[in-house]
């Protein structure tokens, strides 16, 4: 049973107010459900005039009777019933409630499609702009300095007893690989921790006891490590307590390069 409010009035030309609405018509109720109306006069559930309709889907509340009461026949949870202000007549043989609902949903819609058009056309712009070389190289003039010391170093890998090696571990200390300058990690390379977002000096680059693999030895600057260099009962090297920590190249990066990337343990 609907509850009666003021009436609304309709600018469609498809639909009118239910207050001539005859038996049998089809209408459209609360301006959403579509039905045909089967019971109309007074009710004595409450006062007032009221139309009985029996609606096309299962979203009304009885079958046509209340409180015992029976005014029409349908279905279960087809019928409904609703002041005639609440009901507007359905002109012709054919619905206008899709009509109504597209043409209600397409001028927001349409607004979406632009704005969602206008934002994807600045995030692209914004993407092309961050991707450009020519912007990296102004913004970031630093790098374009580390480049050329890094290419013109020509540092070459040591191992065993040489001086990138630590305790007779073979160390990998490649900071430049051939002539395409390819940058590695090596020991006193300042990396990007990126777990603890910290700023460390790699002091050790090998094997370890407690897990296979190549791992990173690193001091930090701050008190956000877990040793003193040395875990397990071996050093690998030296630092103040609680700035050590090994970790995989993985975890850390250089210039905004994982450090998976700048190692090579076949090497």
């Amino acid at each position: 049973m609907e509850t009666p409010r003021a009436p609304t009035g309709s600018t469609d030309r498809s639909v009118c107010e239910g207050r001539d609405v005859r038996p049998g018509e089809r209408v459209l109720v609360v301006g959403q459900r579509t039905g045909v109306v089967r019971f109309r006069g007074k009710t004595n559930f409450a006062p007032g005039f009221w139309l009985g309709i029996e609606l096309d889907m299962p979203s009304g509340k009885n079958d046509g009777s209340v409180s015992g009461v029976k005014y029409f026949s349908c279905l279960p949870k087809h019928g409904v019933f609703a002041p005639p202000s609440r009901v507007q007549r359905i002109h012709g043989s054919v619905d206008c409630l899709s009509e109504l609902s597209s043409s209600r949903l397409n001028r927001p819609l349409s607004g979406i499609r632009r704005s969602f058009s206008t934002s994807s056309a600045i995030a692209s712009q914004k993407e092309t702009s961050r991707k450009s070389p020519v912007n990296r190289s102004r913004s970031n003039p630093h790098r374009r300095r580390w480049s050329t010391l890094s290419c013109s170093s020509g540092l070459a890998p040591t191992a065993g007893g040489g001086p990138g090696s630590t305790g007779g571990t073979t160390t990998y200390t490649t900071t430049s690989s051939g002539s395409d300058g390819s940058v590695r990690l090596h020991l006193g390379m300042q990396v990007l921790l990126s777990s603890a977002n910290e700023m460390a000096q790699i002091r050790y680059v090998g094997m370890a006891d407690f897990a296979p693999g190549l791992w990173l030895g690193l001091e930090l600057r701050n008190a956000k490590g877990k040793n003193d260099g040395s875990v397990g009962g071996r050093r690998y090297f030296h630092c103040q307590a609680g700035h050590g920590v090994l970790v995989r190249p993985s975890r850390v990066s250089y210039r905004g390069i994982n450090g998976a990337r700048l190692v090579d343990e076949n090497s």
